[in-house]
């Protein structure tokens, strides 16, 4: 039979069977795979490490009519500091569900796989805040996946943004200006949470870590947007979250 190699981040594993687990892979070669590793819920398990959340590992697989199965696996990182805080695992965990919901099986989407493992990388080992990389991470992976809104004109006209006066259009996919907006409905944005939303779009994800904010409410004002705008594209929520509203 024969074995495939492939480098990928651990989104999620459940129970298969008495002592099995699946796992759902993230990985450069084949986007998204689902594969079971046999044994790996008894005492000792050698590859218990490679089924946890996170974690950047390399697996060797056979497949067989459809159906992977890891056969053996090597760790590369295993992100272990973003599980010590529940602020930056629940974050970096809803980054996770926003590849588990968008990504299809076997459908290779490098450079969505490139900001997630920058993204880990960033809140694990330069300190970024995590919800800084959640909304930068949303933002980009938007892009990726082709309905991102324009940040600096109107989406209605195509006019400048006026200083002062901030909306998002359900409608139009986008911000509004200040004359499209007495003749649309809009989602109020505060001047704090769109000065917020502008500076992560601008700053590369590595650079996150000098991003300081002087309001959490205005982040997570910006994350509640990011949220709605995904529900609205994908029809898909972000259940994790949505433990912060």
């Amino acid at each position: 039979m024969e074995e495939i190699k492939i480098k990928g981040v651990v989104i999620k594993a459940v129970d298969f069977k008495d002592s099995d687990k699946l796992v759902t892979i993230f990985s450069a070669e084949k986007g998204l795979v689902k594969a079971r590793v046999r044994g790996v819920k008894k005492d000792k398990a050698k590859l218990a490490f490679a089924v946890q959340p996170f974690a950047f590992i390399e697996f060797i697989l056979t497949e067989r009519s459809g159906f992977y199965t890891v056969i053996n696996a090597s760790s590369i990182d295993q992100f272990f500091d973003i599980t010590a805080d529940f602020d930056n695992y629940l974050f970096m965990l809803s980054c996770l569900e926003v590849v588990e919901k968008t990504v299809r099986e076997n459908q290779v989407q490098p450079e969505l796989f490139v900001l997630l493992l920058n993204s880990l990388k960033s809140v694990c080992y330069d300190g970024a805040p995590a919800v800084n990389v959640f909304v930068k991470f949303m933002l980009e992976s938007m892009k990726y996946l082709g309905f991102f809104f324009n940040l600096d004109s109107c989406s209605v006209c195509g006019g400048e943004l006026k200083t002062g006066f901030y909306g998002f259009s359900y409608d139009y996919n986008g911000l509004i200006c200040p004359k499209c907006g007495n003749k649309n409905e809009y989602l109020d944005l505060t001047q704090g949470e769109f000065a917020v939303l502008k500076n992560i779009n601008q700053t590369e994800v590595s650079k996150l870590k000098n991003l300081k904010f002087n309001s959490r409410d205005g982040c997570l004002g910006v994350v509640s947007l990011i949220v709605k705008i995904f529900k609205l594209s994908t029809d898909q929520d972000i259940v994790t979250v949505k433990q912060f509203f």
